[in-house]
């Protein structure tokens, strides 16, 4: 018997009088004569290549006559053993796309046509992590990899510590500036004698200068010089360090001695900190009651979450690249799901998250969402500025107790200027 108007039908779904049936979602089509060996290289990772290994095993599954083989190499000479690769005109199948000089000089297979002949939507993914896909970070220039996961560095703060200094958690919708930090911090701290009984308030982050990529190098990643010594750096610099100088936050000689800011706060030694959210189960196995908030910024009206992926891409002398265009294709949609029985992380597709209830019975899981949707691509930089340091202010301003930022910056920042204006130029000798 049909179903009456505005009733469920069969497969559930409601169809009303005068409108057309819902049309269903076409069923993918796989080519049935892939074969051969389909070699694939990343870099250590620590996790003993956990999550590639179960793609290799369910692709290998899905096309029976296709050899997945994984080769591992040190992370700091996989770039150099992928450009030998490259001059010998024989690169792997799949690698993680590390330099995006490659898709610059036209040596990686630009993934836009494949994506939308699959019916993968760029939108569904997390534009923060697509960023780190595209040229330039921009993908109407062309998406030149895909990732599986979407990795974050959040803000981590202490409930308790937070409660017992009658202080507001951090917003989940904006960034702290650095001076609403520093006061967080200094309403958080229990000064000891002993470094290793001291509660810290925070710890302060020598990436927290530059993570915010425009206020280092401009809106255009050409213009260090005014942005990297701005007086808003400065003053950030200035407030920062003096976290350190005053016991607030511990230096990297306490931290060496006791333990590093993760340690520290899985211990309750720690009133707020940034980390990497796969961290979070060890806070949780120490019973610490936390919440996550975006990091912290020195302008206010940013927000920012530094987010990072695997961005899995091919060559164009690749050998079996069908295979390899078939692997990518199940990353960019099977992966997404598999990847969250394998992983704290959610998938790089912020649609598959939603779908499949990521976080649903995890308050946790849904605050570290819900701060994601404030990840947005970076300004882009070529590789090869080196004279930004902001680890180098940090040790002097901490170790040699300088106190004002601004006479170190000026020439640091002189320096990195010549060296952004030759990348830049190396950068489009590459290609167009």
């Amino acid at each position: 018997a049909l179903a009456s108007a505005g009733q469920p039908t069969a497969s559930g779904s409601a169809m009303q009088t005068g409108s057309a049936p819902p049309i269903p979602e076409p069923t993918p089509t796989f080519p049935t004569d892939l074969s051969g060996a389909l070699t694939i290289w990343t870099f250590a990772q620590g996790d003993d290549e956990v999550a590639i290994k179960a793609y290799m095993r369910a692709f290998k599954d899905r096309f029976p006559d296709v050899e997945p083989k994984l080769v591992v190499i040190p992370e700091d000479s996989y770039t150099a053993k992928i450009n030998t690769s490259l001059q010998a005109r024989n690169p792997p199948d799949i690698a993680i796309i590390e330099d995006m000089r490659w898709a610059k000089a036209g040596r990686v297979v630009e993934l836009s046509p494949h994506l939308a002949e699959w019916g993968v939507d760029i939108a569904d993914f997390n534009p923060g992590g697509i960023g780190r896909m595209a040229l330039e970070a921009d993908p109407a220039k062309g998406v030149y990899g895909m990732g599986d996961f979407l990795g974050g560095f959040v803000l981590v703060y202490n409930r308790k510590l937070f409660a017992e200094a009658a202080l507001a958690y951090p917003p989940t919708d904006r960034s702290l500036t650095f001076r609403e930090y520093d006061t967080i911090c200094r309403a958080l701290v229990k000064p000891g004698s002993d470094p290793a009984q001291t509660v810290y308030g925070c710890a302060a982050h020598d990436n927290a200068y530059g993570m915010v990529g425009q206020r280092v190098f401009g809106a255009d990643g050409r213009t260090i010089v005014g942005n990297g010594d701005s007086p808003e750096m400065v003053d950030a610099f200035n407030v920062g360090t003096a976290l350190i100088r005053d016991k607030v936050a511990p230096s990297g000689s306490v931290m060496d001695a006791i333990g590093g800011e993760t340690d520290l706060f899985a211990l309750g030694k720690i009133g707020i900190t940034g980390t990497d959210f796969t961290e979070v189960a060890k806070y949780q196995a120490n019973g610490i009651d936390f919440g996550i908030a975006p990091f912290y910024v020195i302008r206010a009206g940013d927000s920012v979450v530094d987010t990072f992926t695997a961005p899995w891409g091919t060559f164009t002398e690749s050998r079996n690249q069908r295979a390899a265009l078939e692997f990518i294709r199940f990353l960019a949609t099977d992966a997404q799901r598999i990847r969250m029985t394998i992983s704290l992380d959610p998938p790089l597709s912020a649609k598959v998250a939603s779908e499949t209830g990521y976080g649903k019975d995890d308050p946790i899981r849904q605050q570290y969402l819900e701060v994601l949707k404030l990840a947005q691509p970076q300004v882009f930089v070529p590789n090869g500025v080196e004279a930004w340091d902001p680890g180098e202010v940090v040790r002097r301003m901490t170790v040699e107790r300088e106190t004002d930022a601004a006479p170190i910056l000026g020439p640091m920042v002189a320096k990195a200027q010549r060296e952004l204006d030759s990348v830049w130029t190396a950068w489009e000798e590459l290609g167009p």
